[in-house]
């Protein structure tokens, strides 16, 4: 009798290795283009919880950050809690890469797309968000510089379709 059940307890202590091998939640880490790093905790639909651990901090005292992609970029923005959208555009940095590992991952795959030293959505066209990213990459954190506020300016004004600005990272 005890010589029949072990095949069965194999069968399914293997299940419970590979069943844990397949992680839901992964864990990676990402960087903007203010050379902010961040440790995040992604589900594999691009659901992410953030903790910044490197880099120069944004959204003041208690400020959130949480992923959005609304055009063709991922990028990591500041808001203020409980507020889970960011107040401008102009709030959020896009999420610069090297390799798909990269990138949080998205529609149910391990990792996201890293293009062009972007995390991307590739199914999505270059919107006015992505050009304001775009153009504010590498000013520093939030838009009161003269430098910010211009290169936002040409950003909101980027056309339809939008064609980021010349002067600005392209996509």
């Amino acid at each position: 009798m005890l010589g029949s059940s072990r095949p069965v307890l194999l069968v399914l202590a293997l299940a419970v290795v590979a069943a844990g091998g397949c992680r839901r939640v992964s864990q990676r880490t990402l960087r903007d283009t203010e050379d902010r790093e961040f440790r995040a905790r992604c589900d594999r639909e691009g659901k992410c919880t953030l903790e910044q651990t490197a880099g120069p901090k944004g959204g003041g005292e208690g400020g959130g950050l949480v992923l959005r992609a609304q055009g063709a970029l991922v990028g990591v923005c500041n808001v203020t809690p409980p507020a889970s959208e960011p107040e401008s555009p102009s709030d959020c940095r896009a999420l610069a890469c090297q390799t798909d590992a990269q990138c949080p991952p998205a529609h149910g795959n391990q990792d996201g797309t890293c293009l062009n030293g972007l995390c991307r959505e590739p199914e999505n066209g270059v919107g006015v968000e992505d050009a304001v990213m775009l153009c504010l990459a590498g000013t520093g954190l939030g838009r009161e510089s003269q430098q910010q506020v211009a290169r936002y300016a040409m950003a909101q004004n980027c056309g339809s379709p939008c064609k980021v600005p010349t002067p600005c990272r392209q996509p």
